[in-house]
């Protein structure tokens, strides 16, 4: 698994030699996961969406990217539990581009995107019941991934709010399914 995302960090790091623009964001994002052997929960953080168009026309591009998330949440249960949770994230995704934010010279006040690819997620979570027994699960899942979301331009120039869903189905034995949602300022 280490080698399959070492090669991914390389292409996207050799791609960015080669590719015409370098477009990032940070933001906020939320994630639901679960899967066979595990109850469901979810957890709220903060993401850094790196991409780099490989391809560009006036109006749309073709973009990779690596959005990687980092998450955690908590949760009070009353008299029965109480929970931590931690997530880690990190996708790489090819995109189609159209309208806002597809280039750095699009002057469109609206875009959208879809894409896929391939993820990791990595979770871990820990909980205490009312006898104080506490039970640790970790969840290291990874499979293809799917996003879609639409861009809003604000400002001058280039910069917008992106807001993007994406869904993951993991490919080892919990068979997680990961859903997100985030909101992103690109630069």
């Amino acid at each position: 698994m280490k080698k399959i995302f070492l090669s991914a960090f390389l292409i996207f790091c050799v791609s960015i030699c080669f590719s015409q623009r370098f477009i990032n964001g940070v933001g906020v994002c939320g994630f639901s996961t679960s899967g066979a052997g595990y109850p469901s929960f979810g957890t709220f953080g903060f993401t850094y969406s790196p991409r780099v168009n490989v391809y560009e026309n006036d109006n749309s591009s073709v973009s990779i990217g690596i959005p990687f998330s980092l998450t955690i949440g908590y949760t009070p249960d009353g008299d029965s539990y109480s929970s931590v949770r931690a997530a880690f994230n990190v996708p790489l995704i090819i995109n189609y581009n159209f309208g806002c934010g597809s280039t750095k010279h699009n002057e469109s006040r609206v875009g959208f995107f879809a894409g896929g690819g391939f993820g990791y997620h990595s979770a871990a979570y820990e909980s205490v019941d009312t006898y104080g027994d506490d039970g640790e699960v970790h969840i290291e899942s990874y499979g293809p991934v799917g996003n879609v979301g639409v861009r809003f331009g604000v400002g001058r120039r280039s910069h917008n709010i992106e807001i993007k869903a994406s869904y993951m189905k993991g490919l080892d034995d919990t068979k997680s399914d990961i859903a997100g949602l985030a909101a992103i300022f690109n630069f």
